[in-house]
C-alpha cells in the first residue's frame, strides 16, 4: 500500500508521470493478485486432482497398550472395521474391558458380517449396550 502512495506521489509531481502511472498500475495488480489467488480449474479424474490429495504415510504398528488403545479408537473414528478388529484382537479384550470398546468391536464385526466374532465381543456387554448392538447388527443381517 505504501508503494502505491509513493507511485501516486511521483505521478502527481509531474516527474515521470507515465512511469508513476505505470508503477501504480503494477502495484495495484500485485496487490490484487496477492489477495485473490487464481486456481486453474481441475477436471474430475485428472492427474492434478490425484496429486492434490495428500497421501498419508502408514502409521507404525502400535506396541504399547496405550498405543493400541489410541489406534483402536482412531480406527473406529475413521470407520476402518478390519483394522478395528485387528486392534481388538491385539488388545486381548476380556469381560472387564471398557464396554464402549467392546461395543465398537462388536459393531465392526457386524458391519463386515462376521457373526462369530460379533457374538464373542457382545457376550460381556451390559443390557443397554447389547440392545444397541442387536439393533445395529440386525441392519447388517447379523444376529447376536
Amino acid at each position: 500500500m505504501k508503494r502505491l502512495w509513493i507511485a501516486i506521489a511521483i505521478a502527481a509531481c509531474g516527474n515521470g508521470e507515465e512511469a508513476g502511472r505505470q508503477a501504480a498500475q503494477e502495484e495495484a495488480a500485485r496487490q490484487h493478485a496477492a489477495e485473490v489467488p487464481v486456481a486453474a480449474p481441475v477436471q474430475k479424474g485428472s492427474a492434478e486432482q490425484a496429486a492434490a490429495k495428500p497421501v498419508k504415510a502408514p502409521e507404525p504398528e502400535p506396541t504399547t497398550p496405550e498405543q493400541l488403545d489410541h489406534a483402536l479408537k482412531q480406527a473406529m473414528i475413521d470407520g476402518r472395521d478390519k483394522d478395528v478388529l485387528r486392534f481388538c484382537e491385539a488388545s486381548k479384550l476380556d469381560d472387564k474391558s471398557n464396554p464402549q470398546t467392546l461395543l465398537g468391536c462388536t459393531l465392526s464385526a457386524c458391519r463386515i458380517k462376521d457373526q462369530d466374532t460379533a457374538r464373542r465381543y457382545a457376550k460381556p456387554l451390559a443390557k443397554a449396550y447389547l440392545d444397541q448392538a442387536r439393533r445395529v447388527c440386525a441392519t447388517n443381517q447379523v444376529s447376536l
